[in-house]
């Protein structure tokens, strides 16, 4: 039987791979079930919260290029709407996390 460190690991590798191979769906499936099982989420709760997380990385990503061009009015447009997403990613998980007291 695998230990929990070795699950968490092989969620959070594959996500990694998943992500490079440009396989979104297998990526958001690895990062619920590493949600999952390190926060104590049920699934569709871990769903949900990754996909305030991975929204966030696409704004991450125009920001960026945004901001390569010289476009820093433009990229702090996607800056912003990326933080906003990730408070709402920690919201999420503060809120449904297992035996936690907020």
């Amino acid at each position: 039987m695998e230990d929990v460190s070795s699950k968490l690991a092989k969620y959070e590798i594959g996500w990694w791979k998943a992500h490079h191979r440009r396989q979104k769906n297998k990526a958001i499936e690895n990062m619920a079930k590493e949600y999952q099982l390190q926060f104590g989420l049920t699934y569709d709760e871990a769903l949900k919260c990754v996909k305030y997380r991975v929204d966030a990385s696409k704004e991450h990503d125009i920001a960026e290029k945004l901001e390569d061009e010289g476009k820093q009015g433009d990229a702090d447009v996607h800056w912003n709407y990326a933080e906003g997403m990730i408070k709402s990613h920690f919201e999420f998980l503060l809120r449904h996390q297992k035996g936690r007291s907020n």
